[in-house]
């Protein structure tokens, strides 16, 4: 579980991530590098991947209306039914490196239950989740990057007791807790 002085913490660094980097160059590009390419920023992307910002396994496409403020909308599959996100990512763009630092913020799914022998008790649950992490450019290509984010869910009580009720009254045993912390791994494919 998230406690407050985690969340205070993560939603500091959060805010340090964006306010970093406010004025740089347009392009980069490397003269002891010839192979390396000028810096495009992206605006527009599709993304492929897994976590809580691709709807589980699924894909996700993120719009930047201003360079360093994007919003994205994921659908996937979540072990327990289809799982969706929406949310904004505030990156820091790099011109001197291919590294950009962000942080998100989002609301869809956040903890599936998913039984074994038992589909009937699957179930998706909903909240917000934040997030920081990097996305990863090539240096020799401008069509696309990773991106790898670890996310802190914020969930209620209700997945606590559906688990318990689940134990008590219907005779599930799980094997793992739900982790309190998750991560998204994905590739970004740069449309424009």
């Amino acid at each position: 579980m998230l406690t407050m002085k985690n969340l205070s913490i993560l939603l500091l660094l959060c805010l340090f991530l964006i306010t970093m980097n406010v004025k740089a160059q347009e392009l980069i590009s490397d003269p002891q590098n010839p192979v390396s390419m000028p810096r495009t920023i992206d605006r527009t992307s599709f993304g492929i991947g897994g976590g809580f910002d691709y709807g589980g396994f699924g894909a996700n496409i993120l719009i930047y209306p201003q360079e360093n403020i994007g919003l994205f909308g994921g659908v996937g599959y979540a072990l327990a039914g289809i799982g969706y996100n929406v949310g904004a990512k505030f990156r820091i763009v790099s011109r001197k490196h291919h590294t950009d630092p962000f942080a998100m913020v989002m609301y869809g799914y956040n903890a599936a239950i998913a039984v074994k022998d038992g589909s009937q008790f699957n179930k998706l649950f909903y909240g917000p989740s934040l997030g920081i992490g990097l996305d990863l450019h090539s240096k020799k290509s401008n069509k696309g990057y990773w991106s790898f984010a670890v996310l802190a869910p914020i969930r209620g009580s209700e997945v606590n007791e559906y688990i318990d009720d689940l134990e008590t009254n219907h005779g599930v045993a799980f094997q793992n807790e739900l982790p309190p912390i998750a991560v998204s791994i994905g590739y970004r494919f740069v449309l424009n």
